[in-house]
């Protein structure tokens, strides 16, 4: 496959074909760069990387993890310094004699995704539980640690 290559000057016109042509290889590119369609390249992939949604409640926080195909005994969650952090394992399934693997999209290995967590997080309280492949882990406000409001006043220089 041979690569066109486009030079234009500043104010240089470029042709519709030339911008379709330009517009496919960014596109190659991406899919080779990111291992996905070009569109997600405004929100990279993850591999093994669990998504992850982290709401505040009034009692605390919570955090809901999608590890799929894993259970408690592959994954660990530990806190260090104000910093949550989910560390899993998901292991390739060997194929069976007779079966010829075509197609594999589906990501295998060691991950590891950290979050730093608010201030006021009781350390001694927070809970974890995965159940058809969410990890949910609770993380109780600490009595002692509230956050006062407080007014800042602002001045004029």
């Amino acid at each position: 496959m041979r690569s066109l290559v486009v030079r234009t000057r500043p104010g240089a016109l470029v042709s519709p074909w030339t911008l379709g042509s330009m517009h496919r290889q960014l596109e190659n590119w991406m899919d080779r760069a990111f291992d996905g369609p070009a569109g997600d390249f405004l929100e990279p992939r993850l591999a093994l990387s669990p998504r992850i949604d982290f709401a505040e409640t009034e009692e605390g926080y919570e955090l809901a993890a999608d590890l799929p195909g894993l259970d408690e005994n592959n994954v660990d969650v530990s806190v260090v310094d104000h910093t949550l952090t989910i560390k899993g394992e998901r292991t390739f399934e060997e194929q069976s004699k007779g079966r010829n693997l075509h197609l594999s999209e589906r990501s295998f290995g060691s991950f590891q995704r950290s979050l730093a967590l608010p201030d006021d997080v009781d350390h001694t309280a927070i809970e974890a539980s995965l159940n058809n492949g969410v990890l949910r882990v609770r993380l109780p406000k600490s009595k002692e640690a509230a956050p006062a409001t407080r007014q800042i006043k602002v001045k004029a220089h």
